[in-house]
């Protein structure tokens, strides 16, 4: 497809980088030079240097022969307008990333009007994020595939946890329900295990279930842990907006310490239901005044990476249980994984494979079997999930005799909404949606 990007900054060349390597014809357009020379020089994109608004530097770009125009700019009226523009050329559908909440709610309403094909807003989707991190504190992280039906979360061991020495054929033993370990990091090992794997404590498993069964394996194996009831946001930005909104329908009891004196006003007014302090939030006298350590959750959310993952690391120590990290820079996060920083929010990520998502879900509907990608174990694994169709090998044939290559494991098949966690005697038929993991960079069934 050909895809025209306007922005060039985290998200957009994140994208750019991604719909690249898929073989998408890619142009990127930004008003800054360093940015249009940087990204001209590291991918194999065009890139223009203009104004996203210009109909005349949109008509270089051939945004009317385009399939899709991204605006993902830092400022919302440009990407509204952009689509606008975009679509009276004549592309075919348009993406706007929308942050501020007042022009969310309005362009939702008119994306018909107006055209759009899809509106994404980082900072809410940061917060449902987390809000399903808040929901069960003792998994790290949680993808979600089949429409939300299927889930790949990651958990890690503890010395005396029932799986600590169990090996993988007696799984379905200990959960009592149809789930499969897809992946295991052991220190810097990664394993796409088989039934003779055996697990042990300190082992991060990516566990694969359908949705509704989760909490009740997790229950099954003494790991779940009732959703938070007592969280603390450092900084109230508008991720902390959405997130107190989502906390307030379970009851939860929300304090968020902001130190703008006007920004802490404006947030007590406009939500009731949370304790807003003004203060220092990176003040340890203030933190402990607050009762930090009471806490069941602490979420720190300036807008400083920095801030925010001395913050984690200072908590974590002070022995909350479940700390979350928001960051731009994800590398911040992956250097200190080993210091306490182990549930990493990036609004920009999200946003960027969202869309990225969003375009292999168009793809699919003109003849690509590729719906979604999700990267696991700091991107070492991947796991695909791909449409059957007519032309897709081995249709029909149980798993066992499918000779799939070293290190690719069929994780879950959705057949009309039933999910699968699959053993050697299941099919996949065309019309059903399947779910690979694997350590390869390509997957190939």
């Amino acid at each position: 497809m050909r895809i025209v990007i306007i922005g060039g900054g985290k998200v957009g060349s994140t994208i750019a980088e991604h719909l690249t390597k898929e073989g998408h014809d890619i142009v990127v357009i930004d008003h800054d030079k360093r940015v249009v020379e940087r990204i001209g020089d590291q991918l194999d994109v065009m890139a223009l240097c203009g104004s996203g608004a210009s109909v005349e530097v949109m008509r270089q770009a051939g945004v009317e022969e385009s399939d899709l125009l991204i605006a993902c700019t830092a400022q919302d009226e440009l990407n509204l307008i952009s689509c606008v523009f975009a679509k009276k050329l004549g592309c075919a559908n348009t993406i706007a990333r929308v942050r501020s909440p007042e022009y969310a709610q309005s362009v939702y309403l008119l994306s018909d009007s107006i055209g759009l094909s899809m509106v994404i807003n980082p900072e809410y989707n940061a917060a449902q994020e987390i809000f399903r991190l808040l929901e069960i504190p003792s998994v790290f992280k949680r993808d979600t595939f089949a429409g939300g039906r299927v889930e790949i979360v990651e958990l890690q061991l503890r010395e005396g946890d029932q799986l600590d020495g169990v090996p993988l054929y007696e799984l379905p033993k200990k959960l009592k329900l149809r789930a499969l370990i897809c992946a295991v990091q052991r220190g810097e090992e990664i394993q796409i295990p088989d039934g003779r794997f055996v697990l042990q404590a300190g082992d991060k498993i990516y566990l694969c279930a359908p949705a509704t069964s989760i909490a009740r394996i997790l229950q099954n194996l003494g790991l779940y842990k009732r959703m938070v009831r007592r969280v603390m946001l450092v900084g109230g930005s508008r991720i902390a907006e959405y997130l107190t909104r989502m906390l307030a329908k379970t009851g939860a009891a929300t304090k968020i310490v902001e130190m703008d004196m006007n920004r802490a006003r404006r947030l007590a007014e406009e939500l009731p239901e949370a304790d807003v302090v003004c203060a220092d939030g990176t003040s340890d006298a203030v933190l402990r005044a607050e009762n930090v350590e009471q806490m069941d959750s602490v979420v720190t959310l300036t807008n400083i990476d920095e801030e925010n993952l001395i913050l984690s690391m200072y908590v974590s120590r002070l022995g909350v249980p479940q700390v979350i990290t928001k960051v731009d820079h994800t590398e911040f996060g992956a250097m200190l994984m080993d210091r306490g920083i182990d549930r990493v929010i990036s609004p920009k990520n999200l946003c960027a494979h969202a869309i990225i998502r969003y375009v292999r879900a168009m793809q699919n509907t003109g003849g690509s079997a590729v719906l979604t990608l999700h990267h696991l174990v700091d991107g070492k694994v991947g796991a695909l999930e791909f449409a059957v169709t007519e032309h897709t090998k081995n249709r029909g044939r149980t798993l066992r005799d499918i000779q799939l290559k070293p290190n690719i494991l069929v994780a879950s098949i959705n057949k009309n909404g039933q999910i699968l966690i699959p053993g050697g005697d299941d099919t996949f038929d065309t019309g059903d949606t399947v779910v690979i993991v694997t350590t390869s960079k390509q997957v190939i069934v």
